[in-house]
């Protein structure tokens, strides 16, 4: 259902004679070559339509308007940022490549440091690299949220979580079976290839895919605090895994807060990525 902002009545009016005064059927592009020279470069480059930059422009009128009499800001689906050559929410693009960057830098060092022979190099390899595309694409959905970014951005975290706890049943079985680790892959990808087919496909339910993203994450993070505990004496290290999951659920915290973004730029959400960035010096250091 729409948000507050976009059932406005001062928002509807607005964006319907902006689109009628701007843009062509279905809102892509500028009824004059004028309205379309008029937009910079870096707008086209990453493809506001017409349809969006009356969205974006009634959106700010709105706000205005509503706090010239109010104290509260009106939610526009999110709540509204201000673009920044085009990137609608910067701190989160930011933060997110901060997280791309801080995977790539451990992951480079994980190569330099451990054998190719050693037992799980493969699996912590392949985690790395799930990770920097979940990053990827975080930071392509926050430069521009569209349907098809939204959609990588949300299944590519999923796959994170998802491997995540792939490895902690992997590393707990310690390549004692196997034919349970087989098993496993195969229950693995088949869930995941059923989350995305019935997301893309089906319904886009954004409720399935939290509660998808908690049952997982929970046991997960069950999974490793139970390992932890097991190896606490014999393996001192450990430790470092157990603060990794402990400052995670820590971290969460700024993703169920709800905030108007400080200086229109800086919201819980992007708080969450900032918070996370220095999380993989510390779990790469375990593995």
């Amino acid at each position: 259902s729409a948000s507050v902002g976009d059932r406005s009545p001062y928002y509807r009016s607005c964006l319907e004679k902006c689109s009628n005064a701007n843009c062509t059927e279905g809102g892509i592009n500028f009824r004059s070559s004028v309205g379309a020279q008029a937009q910079p470069l870096y707008l086209q480059l990453t493809k506001w339509s017409c349809q969006d930059e009356c969205q974006y422009n009634c959106m700010w009128k709105t706000v205005v308007i509503t706090l010239s009499i109010s104290i509260l800001c009106l939610n526009f689906f999110q709540w509204p940022f201000i673009r920044i050559l085009g990137i609608q929410e910067p701190a989160s693009v930011i933060f997110s490549i901060l997280n791309f960057i801080a995977h790539y830098m451990m992951l480079r060092k994980f190569r330099r440091e451990v054998r190719k022979t050693s037992p799980m190099y493969w699996l912590w390899h392949a985690y790395a690299m799930v990770c920097l595309n979940c990053w990827f694409w975080s930071s392509m959905f926050h430069i521009r949220d569209t349907p098809f970014t939204e959609m990588m951005d949300y299944f590519s975290a999923f796959s994170t979580v998802l491997f995540s706890f792939y490895a902690m049943v992997v590393r707990l079985l310690n390549g004692q079976s196997r034919v349970m680790t087989v098993i496993l892959s195969f229950l693995c990808v088949g869930f995941f290839v059923h989350h995305i087919t019935y997301l893309a496909l089906i319904n886009f339910d954004y409720g399935y895919n939290m509660k998808a993203n908690i049952v997982v994450g929970i046991a997960n993070a069950m999974g490793w605090l139970i390992w932890c505990f097991y190896y606490w004496k014999s393996q001192l290290y450990v430790w470092q895994c157990a603060l990794f999951v402990l400052l995670v659920g820590v971290c969460m915290i700024f993703e169920v807060m709800d905030f108007p973004p400080l200086m229109w730029i800086i919201d819980a959400h992007s708080l969450w990525h900032f918070a996370t960035a220095g999380l993989p010096f510390l779990f790469y250091r375990y593995v």
